[in-house]
């Protein structure tokens, strides 16, 4: 059964006073699926189960909830050509591309900043 790459987008949600910017996850979840259709089934379930509405949540110190988002994409895991043997997405192992994003930075210095880890503004493209 192929493999599929979920990316699942939850925010958080403020529970009172106004909210100027949203604190965004994007998770990836491996799901093991027949279609494309069942994946994103699979994959809204699971971020529905990750969302929490627990009071004790806090962002910035203000009382929040984690809101389920939405699916993003759902990408098929590619298995590696160098690899020996028959090419299948069937099989999970060393090498398998399980996701990619596409991204665009304005300037050489904001590259090495986001190659490092750190904070910068992207441009993020599908």
């Amino acid at each position: 059964m192929p493999w599929y790459a979920a990316h699942v987008v939850l925010y958080h949600e403020f529970r009172e006073g106004p909210q100027e910017e949203f604190p965004v996850m994007e998770n990836v979840y491996l799901i093991q699926a027949e279609t494309d259709d069942e994946a994103f089934a699979k994959a809204e379930k699971r971020g529905r189960s990750d969302c929490t509405d627990d009071e004790s949540l806090r962002v910035n110190g203000r009382p929040a909830r984690l809101v389920f988002g939405g699916v993003r994409k759902i990408i098929s895991c590619a298995a590696d050509p160098e690899k020996p043997g028959p090419s299948t997405v069937e099989t999970l192992d060393d090498g398998v591309e399980a996701t990619y994003s596409f991204l665009v930075v304005s300037s050489r210095q904001e590259l090495n900043a986001l190659i490092k880890g750190e904070p910068v503004r992207v441009l993020y493209e599908e």
